[in-house]
């Protein structure tokens, strides 16, 4: 809970819209609505900087977030409950076209638009893909998000791999079609085929069902999709090359794109990283070490690709910088 309070707030000091969205918070017992409508009350008010940063004028003294809290035995039977699930469970029945999932241990970077981010998302709908599953944990992943799809991995490839961007934006129409696939392609419902099939990684399995979608209907929900390779992107923009190669083969277990941070020890490359970034308007990043390059590099790289979110084990970040007293 502490991690997405701060997470709130950090949303509430330098999102310049954030009162402008619905934020929903699943929690799996009615003592953590209590417990979390508490910490949510406690938030304080934005002054005139947060960490490093101006605090947006409007946001100066603005009112607390709109956060629902929902507890998951509100929209879910018992037998189904698992923590894998509150974001499948939380997509399915709530109202939105848009919507971004995150973790708990996330954290916005810096002033930015949260409708501004929504805006270039949608204008380039983008699904990611790696082809080097090298551990048993990955080549499971994917085969049980398959066979919920009632497909073989061996369509896709057997060293296809898709949980490589950390922008897990998901579009309400798609979710919609992916449950009344399942259920046709299992004759049963949704959450039945869900637990019979191995409880599948959310995002694996709606990155799946677009991609599989997109080969085989003219449908607009699926063709506006872009679906790119990260390793060829990055030896594009210069991330992947003969220096920074022992990077990726050190990767087990884990996307090239996901940990793409790791590449930012190999002098010159956080440019190009920032680069292609930028390019591809990919705003919610990974990065679990602060210390992976110097300080300044990682200054640089976060404020001018520029990234907004950092999602899925966040470092404390502003304590890094206030630390630091760097102020911008």
């Amino acid at each position: 809970m502490p991690l997405a309070i701060d997470f709130l707030q950090s949303l509430m000091c330098l999102c310049t819209d954030y009162t402008e969205v619905d934020i929903n918070v699943i929690v799996p017992d009615s003592g953590e609505v209590d417990a979390f409508r508490g910490a949510v009350d406690n938030l304080t008010s934005c002054g005139d900087t947060f960490s490093i940063f101006p605090v947006p004028p409007n946001n100066v003294n603005g009112p607390k977030a709109n956060v629902h809290i929902i507890n998951m035995f509100d929209i879910l039977p018992p037998v189904f409950h698992s923590i894998t699930i509150k974001k499948l469970a939380a997509a399915a029945t709530l109202e939105y076209d848009y919507a971004l999932w995150l973790d708990s241990e996330s954290i916005v970077v810096q002033p930015f638009s949260i409708r501004q981010m929504f805006d270039t998302y949608v204008a380039a709908t983008t699904v990611w893909r790696w082809r080097n599953t090298n551990h048993d944990v990955m080549r499971d992943m994917m085969s049980g998000s398959a066979g919920m799809l009632n497909r073989t991995i061996e369509s896709f490839g057997p060293a296809f791999w898709n949980l490589e961007s950390q922008e897990w934006i998901i579009e309400k129409t798609v979710i919609d079609d992916l449950f009344q696939y399942v259920e046709m392609v299992h004759s049963q419902d949704f959450w039945s085929a869900w637990a019979t099939h191995g409880a599948p990684f959310e995002i694996t399995l709606y990155n799946m069902h677009i991609q599989s979608r997109k080969l085989e209907t003219t449908d607009p929900m699926f063709t506006k999709y872009r679906i790119l390779e990260s390793e060829m992107e990055m030896e594009k923009y210069g991330v992947l090359s003969a220096s920074s190669q022992y990077v990726k083969e050190a990767m087990t277990q884990i996307g090239l794109l996901e940990r793409s941070w790791l590449f930012l020890q190999v002098p010159g490359v956080a440019q190009k990283l920032s680069k292609m970034l930028r390019n591809y308007s990919l705003q919610l990043y990974r990065l679990d070490d602060l210390d992976i390059a110097p300080p300044e590099v990682i200054n640089r790289f976060l404020l001018d690709t520029p990234i907004h979110f950092l999602c899925s084990g966040a470092p404390p970040l502003h304590s890094w910088w206030e630390g630091r007293n760097k102020f911008v």
